[in-house]
């Protein structure tokens, strides 16, 4: 798959939320694969697969998770990396696509990195990341958000 299983990983490992996948076609090019919704707190996640520690990124997707940001919306890219260096969950602010568009996925800045695979991955503070303002705010500190 070419998001490594995120989509279903993301959905048995985090019950809690209310997923919706979305599958927009050419009427809505750069949404991400998944809306989130837990506690009154909405999100977005992007799910790819690094291949040589890269992923691949389209433009329109680039503006959609910068415009939304800017807007106050969350925006968030889940990358798997599997190979001779295990199986690993990278989260980043969606303000981190650009970026990755043209670097090394250890070479940005990410919110959080989980390695040994989605039995050992620290869901639980993924999930925070994903719907706690205080992770929100230290990941614009840090210069993830605008």
């Amino acid at each position: 798959m070419a998001d490594g299983r995120l989509r279903l990983l993301f959905k048995s490992n985090l019950p809690k939320v209310d997923w919706c996948p979305l599958e927009t076609g050419p009427t809505g090019r750069g949404v991400p694969d998944v809306n989130g919704c837990l506690a009154g707190i909405e999100f977005w996640v992007e799910f790819k697969l690094a291949e040589h520690w890269r992923v691949t990124i389209r433009p329109e997707q680039i503006g959609w998770a910068e415009k939304r940001m800017r807007h106050g919306g969350r925006v968030f890219c889940a990358v798997r990396c599997r190979g001779a260096g295990g199986d690993a969950l990278w989260l980043y602010s969606g303000m981190a696509l650009r970026r990755l568009k043209t670097e090394r996925i250890d070479m940005v800045a990410c919110l959080g990195n989980w390695p040994g695979g989605p039995v050992n991955w620290d869901w639980g503070k993924m999930l925070a990341i994903l719907t706690t303002e205080t992770e929100h705010a230290d990941a614009q500190r840090r210069g993830n958000l605008p």
